[in-house]
């Protein structure tokens, strides 16, 4: 954390005393935006109210939390959390009622859950779990039946799982497993009326649990790997009121497996690369009521599939690179009632895909950087209407893309790091008819940038900046 903190440090006195950027009239971003500003590497762009709230650090305050309205003068640190250059190190973001939850450190607290409504007045504390500077590092934020369930460890029983109703006389611990400093709870997941979590036990090994939101109603699903051994639950994912998981039962390799919430409906979906060897779906993703996802059958290679819960619904969508290459898509995501990935075909590199869930209608969308090169399309999200996405088309470096569905419509959003530089965009989010993101300025340094609906792309301003000048 120092050496990280010591670079961010590093990286926002260089803001400070650094020239305006030179007019380059072949950019797309607005010359006058290119100045120095006072934060840097934000992170996290969530809404609250009619803002987006988002983490930053400061030289002067540290990493802590900022809201911004897409304005220079709308864009001001919310609160000091932790007074000084240290900071409280906010992250976590999650909505829940009329505030966002969060975890972060005041100095005399370690890393507590706090909640804020967007004001500096309304953010504050909501429970000291782990009294002193020690930490009790809430974390896995997910709304569950009216209350917010998380991770923590309270300095006595190890990592549990907790709810909290927004204030310390609402906030109580759910789980009670293998209590002490071997507790681990993780990956938390809604699925129906039900809320599932992996959690270690030196009998089961870490495995899959379920709970109502009651210690009573609290207790483990199945020993998929059964024994000491861990299966390596992973993606876990709801479709409807099922839950589907990655796991190893010790018998198969890495395999698709679904569960109702019972040990008897916990069960493995099908060996899709049959015997010890691992299929490894990857990038699950429900889509009208299926599951999308990657997998190597042995034979395909890494192709897109897509299963309706049962064996025989289970099958390769298409083989996007025929023969036993990989197609490798990635990045599934939902947009105009199809399945957009990123994938290559073996004639073009890897480019941006969609799919209406059969052969016929998975199709390339477009060859960015056309030819063997690949555009490597990544960091899909649905913001205004549009897919947003980071890609490269061999001569602006990775850049924000956008389309609207068609191949004409898919294109460069701006030249945000000058050239063939790279500003690897990432955090898509819109906020009003604008979309937020964050991006490399081209000297190393993450900013927060705003793609208006005119079409321009500019920096979004730091009113700090004076005051340090």
């Amino acid at each position: 954390m120092q050496a990280s903190l010591r670079r961010a440090c590093a990286a926002a006195l260089a803001l400070l005393l650094a020239p305006a950027f030179a007019q380059d009239p072949a950019r797309e971003v607005l010359p006058e935006q290119r100045q120095p500003l006072a934060f840097v590497a934000p992170s996290g762009l969530v809404p609250v109210g009619d803002k987006l709230l988002f983490t930053a650090f400061h030289v002067v305050n540290g990493q802590e939390p900022w809201v911004t309205d897409g304005t220079a003068a709308g864009t001001m640190l919310l609160k000091d959390i932790r007074p000084g250059f240290r900071g409280s190190f906010p992250a976590g973001y999650v909505a829940f009622g009329k505030h966002v939850y969060f975890t972060a450190t005041d100095g005399q607290s370690g890393l507590e859950l706090w909640r804020t409504d967007g004001t500096e007045q309304g953010t504050q504390r909501v429970t000291d779990l782990r009294a002193g500077e020690e930490d009790a590092t809430p974390n896995a934020l997910t709304v569950f039946r009216g209350a917010l369930y998380f991770v923590a460890d309270d300095g006595r029983n190890g990592f549990q799982l907790w709810k909290t109703l927004g204030d310390a006389e609402g906030t109580t611990r759910v789980s009670s497993i293998n209590t002490g400093r071997g507790a681990v709870v993780r990956q938390l997941t809604v699925a129906g009326d039900r809320l599932f979590f992996t959690a270690t036990t030196p009998e089961q090994g870490h495995e899959l649990w379920v709970t109502e939101g009651t210690p009573a109603s609290t207790r483990l699903v199945k020993d998929v790997r059964p024994g000491p051994e861990d299966s390596g639950i992973q993606n876990m994912v709801a479709v409807g009121r099922d839950l589907f998981f990655t796991a190893s039962d010790g018998v198969h390799g890495i395999e698709l497996w679904k569960s109702d919430g019972s040990e008897r409906g916990t069960v493995l979906v099908k060996d899709i690369r049959p015997g010890e060897g691992a299929s490894r779906p990857a990038y699950l993703l429900p889509f009208r009521g299926a599951l999308y996802f990657a997998a190597d059958d042995g034979t395909h290679g890494v192709e897109l599939w897509k299963s309706d819960g049962t064996a025989t619904g289970t099958s390769l969508v298409k083989d996007v690179r025929p023969g036993p290459g990989h197609a490798l898509p990635s990045y599934l995501t939902e947009f105009q009632g199809s399945v957009w990935f990123a994938a290559t075909d073996g004639a073009q590199g890897m480019e941006l895909w969609r799919s209406d869930g059969t052969a016929a209608g998975t199709v390339l969308v477009k060859d960015i950087a056309p030819g063997a090169p690949s555009g490597s399309p990544a960091r899909f999200a649905v913001a205004a209407g549009q897919l947003w996405f980071s890609a490269n088309d061999g001569t602006a470096g990775m850049e924000p893309w956008t389309s609207d569905g068609t191949s004409a419509g898919t294109r460069r959003a701006a030249d945000v790091a000058a050239g063939a530089r790279d500003a690897s965009p990432a955090g898509f989010r819109a906020l009003g008819d604008a979309v937020l993101f964050i991006a490399d300025d081209g000297a190393g340094n993450e900013r927060l940038w705003r793609r208006g609906a005119d079409g321009r792309t500019v920096l979004v301003g730091d009113p700090l900046k004076a005051r340090l000048r």
